[in-house]
């Protein structure tokens, strides 16, 4: 057929210069590959890596309290530091008589790199999720009267397996003599599974609560004691959801 080259003609492309035979380009490729210095890559290797590390942590940041990412920013930290020294070294740190030194410092900068990766979606797992809690009642809180908190259902993958809650009451009348200092307040947990199902706390606590593998709505009724004539309110409540 015309056109087709046959098992026996050289292929070969035109270019503004000239022809540039398909074998002349094999040769080329097979040139440049030959000529990379293999030590070259490896002193490179760990900077690479902990830079990548460094722009996936930065598109992909989950958030949270910075206290929890310590250990990412150490670890990535000495991955990067040991990195440069690797590049910085280059291939002449991978010969003879370094080649030991040179390999363990490639090692301990890509193990770095990796563990500050592996911190990274351990807290994408497990970091602290802030939620709020609504109050369902109308009217102050005395003795004879109760207020409901409730928590709402956590979005997906924001599921955790406790709940802590600090807790703040306040008088009702900020010009009414304080009862504060002499309320208790009863926590009763309405939703099945949760634990402890009461707890009693002074007017400003914080207490954690083992949701059970619940991963809805909790509701927590409040009921105080506290002397006669006083009403107090619920300032702040304030969820957090973690896991052990």
């Amino acid at each position: 057929m015309e056109g087709d080259p046959g098992p026996g003609r050289r292929v070969h492309f035109e270019t503004h210069h000239g022809a540039v035979h398909a074998g002349e380009i094999d040769r080329s490729t097979f040139t440049f590959l030959k000529n990379v210095d293999a030590r070259s890559v490896v002193a490179l290797l760990p900077l690479l890596v902990a830079v990548g590390i460094a722009g996936y942590a930065a598109l992909s940041w989950p958030g949270g309290p910075q206290i929890q990412y310590a250990g990412f920013y150490a670890a990535l930290g000495s991955g990067f530091v040991t990195s440069v020294r690797c590049a910085v070294m280059g291939p002449a740190g991978l010969t003879r008589p370094t080649a030991t030194a040179g390999l363990l410092l490639v090692t301990v900068s890509l193990g770095a790199s990796l563990l500050g990766l592996g911190g990274l979606e351990d807290i994408r797992r497990n970091r602290e999720i802030p939620v709020g809690l609504s109050v369902q009642a109308a009217g102050p809180l005395t003795g004879s009267s109760t207020q409901t908190l409730v928590m709402p259902a956590p979005a997906p993958g924001e599921a955790r397996d406790r709940l802590r809650l600090a807790l703040t009451l306040t008088d009702d009348d900020p010009a009414s003599p304080t009862c504060v200092h002499k309320t208790v307040a009863t926590l009763t947990v309405l939703t099945p599974g949760v634990t402890p199902g009461v707890q009693r706390v002074p007017a400003q606590s914080e207490v954690e609560f083992d949701l059970g593998g619940r991963r809805g709505e909790v509701e927590i009724e409040i009921a105080v004691q506290t002397r006669e004539g006083c009403a107090l309110r619920v300032a702040q409540a304030d969820g957090t959801l973690f896991n052990e």
